[in-house]
């Protein structure tokens, strides 16, 4: 591409037809020849000393597929080529001639006397704000996936590195990830982090828009507390993602370790495989998603706990985990206890499954938490 204007004139050029001129009416002169810096003081023209780091304001002269070039008033033209000009190909795309830029010199005088600039700093402000207003008005961008992993794709937006999730892939592309390297796919920018220069986004958004904005209405009309028999779609070490219908039209959710049971429960992976159906109940909506709840469906055993467990008695559990902060112990599923290390004298040391025999010091009912003592068998060392 070369843009160039037909009423812009390069003060560089013309300054070469002014000496030119002025040492022509000299000639005759009985000084006789003139230096250069006469010459140039004759016209009224002094160029600028550059020095490599420095910034510098150009005028687009030419564009062509491979050079920049700026008129920076200096005795040559400035010249943006080969690395820089790539890194700055995106930014490059949207001047024109006779546009104002700034640029940073990196060689003051290369050969042929020209002086070479880079664009980095503005063409990587110009990306970034870019992708900001882009993901901001929801807009489409073109990404050029570069290579296919097991958690996604990685591609280039606007020569910036991005990523998109697998749960982000739709159709065809999140059946065959690796067919689409090589290839541009179109994406929605759904997250952006300039500090580590990291972009985020969706190709679903853009391929299968019409079936998002269905969920997004299902969604909307689901309420807290509302009842649902759904699929277990995937299982993660924090809970298991669950697919539940609302008209005909399937929603996922997250049902969060914590509310799989009311004590504590095995790995979600010991206790559901994908595809098993699940009773639960919608508990609030984070992120475009349901959070859901399975243990709630279920009678909260705190309720007959606060009735049947009293300060100072003498109950058995069973040692669930031992912490830095002290030793859990399960009385009964969904009713846990904490004895704090403190109490616990040096000698004593507990196991993860041990039965335990302990004293009930504290019931924080509005918490739901047990404050426990160990029974002690034995005098501790060093007690008088």
């Amino acid at each position: 591409m070369a843009a160039k204007s037909s009423t812009y004139k390069n003060p560089s050029r013309e300054l070469g037809n002014l000496v030119s001129r002025s040492a022509q009416n000299k000639s005759s002169s009985s000084r006789g020849a003139q230096t250069m810096e006469e010459l140039l003081a004759n016209v009224g023209y002094t160029p600028k000393g550059l020095s490599a780091g420095e910034t510098v304001t150009g005028t687009v002269v030419e564009i062509t597929p491979k050079t920049l070039v700026l008129d920076i008033g200096a005795k040559s033209e400035g010249l943006v080529i080969e690395r820089e000009f790539e890194a700055a190909r995106a930014y490059i795309k949207t001047l024109k001639a006779g546009d104002k830029v700034e640029a940073i010199v990196t060689t003051p005088e290369a050969e042929g006397g020209y002086t070479l600039l880079s664009l980095r700093e503005t063409g990587e402000e110009f990306i970034w704000k870019t992708l900001e207003d882009k993901q901001k008005e929801g807009e489409e961008l073109e990404a050029k996936v570069e290579n296919a992993t097991r958690g996604g794709l990685t591609v280039t937006i606007m020569g910036v590195e991005g990523f998109v999730p697998s749960s982000h892939l739709g159709g065809d592309l999140s059946q065959n990830p690796i067919g689409a390297v090589g290839k541009n796919v179109t994406v929605r920018v759904i997250e952006i982090d300039r500090e580590k220069k990291r972009v985020v986004a969706s190709e679903k958004a853009v391929s299968e828009r019409e079936f998002l904005q269905k969920q997004a209405e299902a969604l909307g009309k689901i309420k807290n507390g509302e009842k649902f028999v759904g699929r277990v779609a995937k299982i993660a070490n924090f809970g298991i993602f669950v697919e539940v219908v609302k008209d005909e039209i399937p929603v996922e959710g997250l049902v969060h370790l914590s509310e799989i049971a009311w004590g504590r429960s095995a790995e979600p992976t010991e206790l559901y495989v994908e595809g098993d159906e699940v009773e639960v109940v919608v508990i609030g909506k984070e992120n475009n998603k349901l959070a859901l709840s399975i243990k709630q469906l279920q009678e909260d055993p705190w309720a007959e706990a606060i009735l049947k467990y009293e300060k100072d008695s003498q109950v058995t559990g069973k040692v669930t985990k031992v912490g830095d902060f002290g030793v859990f112990v399960e009385l009964e599923p969904g009713v846990e206890g904490l004895i704090r290390t403190e109490k616990i004298p040096p000698e004593r040391k507990f196991a993860e499954g041990e039965e335990v025999k302990v004293i009930i010091d504290e019931i924080d009912e509005k918490n739901k938490k047990l404050s426990l003592s160990p029974v002690l068998t034995s005098v501790p060392v060093g007690y008088r």
